[in-house]
């Protein structure tokens, strides 16, 4: 059967248009796998260039803006406490983070070979000196008892003198009692001879042996006074201690010498004794005195002069140290600051008195410290009067040294925690604008 031509050229162009729309499906994707697979690059360039003008940003245009220290560190004075003498450490009381305040034994260093020279001296002459008041002791206990001996000795002689010049001033008195008598016998019978004389009764001869016996009985009458009134004068003086017996005059003499003899002994005894008891006095102050020391000396107890944290424990028990070595480093808390390192471009904005805020961590709340020292560079030196060294600092940085204000410093915990005291702990400080 014979097709009539339109059928045939409908049939073709129906078979046109189904491979057209075939081929124009194909087109279509084929295009969206060409745009899927160009965006991936772009995407990864995109990317790129940010990342590009970020590290641009952050190393060329942010430090120029930035006052933040490249290193800061906290830091505090350290002090030491040495040994004033040779020896070995017998005692170490403290340790690392032990609090210490002024007058705390740190450690205690033995000298057994302390020069006991000076208290062997002192301790022969207080021996020697007690042994010489014991020697004026019995010396004065001696001469007393004698001296009191002899006194009773002589106080028995003295009586009997006494009572025998009493008696001999009483016979002194008979004596003139009886011669005034006589002389007044003899004064009548003159008177009366006179009477007789001038009647004629009697010779002149008579009269005149009358006068002269008269005279004479005068003449006895005044010896009898004359030895009662020496009788009286000698009674008087025995009253008053002498002797005045004519018997055992001697040995009343030598009685009263030796007594006198032992009275001075006494009293230069006990002046001596007086001045060796105060000299041993001062003797055995100073023997206890260099006791003291040399028991101090020999077991040294080492005190804290400040208060303070300790930093480190330079002598363990068992060391040999010598005079002025380092035991402990102690760090000052009250004076906690921070050491930072700024850029050149920084320095120029740094002053003494510039505020720094300073961060233990991300977390913390910033802290004001005042700059009190700008360093190009930190000797040895300065760095050993802190507890811990300088952070390292570039060719150009600057150092400021700076103090801690508005916070009470405190000791570092044994965990090694957030708190201030802890001199080396890392931390950010950025320049207060």
């Amino acid at each position: 059967m014979r097709v009539s031509k339109p059928d045939s050229v409908l049939f073709s162009l129906r078979q046109r248009r189904i491979a057209g729309a075939a081929s124009a499906r194909a087109l279509g994707r084929n295009g969206r796998r060409r745009q899927s697979g160009a965006f991936v690059p772009k995407l990864a360039a995109y990317a790129l260039l940010a990342f590009v003008l970020w590290l641009m940003i952050a190393t060329l245009v942010q430090p120029l803006l930035s006052s933040q220290a490249t290193r800061a560190v906290l830091q505090a004075p350290v002090g030491l406490i040495t040994s004033p003498i040779n020896g070995v450490v017998s005692q170490m009381v403290v340790h690392a983070r032990d609090k210490v305040e002024p007058g705390t034994i740190v450690a205690t260093v033995r000298n057994p070979t302390v020069s006991q020279e000076i208290l062997t001296t002192l301790r022969s002459q207080r021996l020697s000196l007690q042994s010489q008041l014991a020697q004026l002791g019995n010396q004065y206990k001696s001469d007393n008892q004698e001296m009191r001996s002899v006194g009773q000795e002589a106080g028995v002689h003295r009586e009997a003198s006494l009572a025998q010049a009493w008696e001999a001033w009483q016979i002194a008195r008979r004596q003139r009692d009886v011669a005034h008598s006589v002389v007044e016998e003899q004064e009548n019978k003159v008177r009366t001879n006179q009477a007789l004389l001038e009647q004629g009764a009697i010779s002149e001869q008579v009269m005149n042996a009358s006068m002269a016996q008269l005279n004479t009985a005068r003449a006895n009458a005044a010896v009898a006074e004359q030895s009662f009134a020496g009788q009286a004068q000698t009674v008087a003086s025995a009253g008053q201690g002498a002797f005045v017996g004519t018997g055992g005059s001697n040995l009343f003499q030598t009685l009263a010498s030796r007594r006198e003899a032992l009275r001075n002994s006494v009293g230069r005894a006990q002046q001596d004794a007086t001045a060796i008891f105060k000299q041993l006095k001062e003797v055995r102050d100073l023997e206890e005195e260099e006791r003291r020391r040399v028991e101090k000396l020999s077991f040294y107890e080492i005190k804290a002069s400040q208060a303070g944290q300790v930093h480190s424990v330079l002598a363990p028990e068992g060391a040999y140290v010598t005079a002025g070595a380092s035991l402990v480093r102690v760090t000052d808390c009250s004076r906690l600051g921070v050491v930072a390192v700024f850029p050149a471009r920084v320095a120029k904005r740094l002053g003494i008195g510039s505020v720094l805020d300073v961060k233990l961590d991300d977390s913390a709340k910033s802290m004001p410290a005042r700059v009190e020292q700008l360093l190009p560079v930190a000797s040895d030196a300065l760095q050993s009067t802190y507890s811990v060294p300088f952070p390292y600092a570039e060719q150009g940085s600057i150092y400021a040294v700076a103090r801690i204000e508005g916070k009470e410093p405190q000791e570092a915990p044994p965990d090694g925690g957030s708190n201030m005291c802890a001199p080396g702990k890392v931390v950010s400080a950025s320049l207060r604008s």
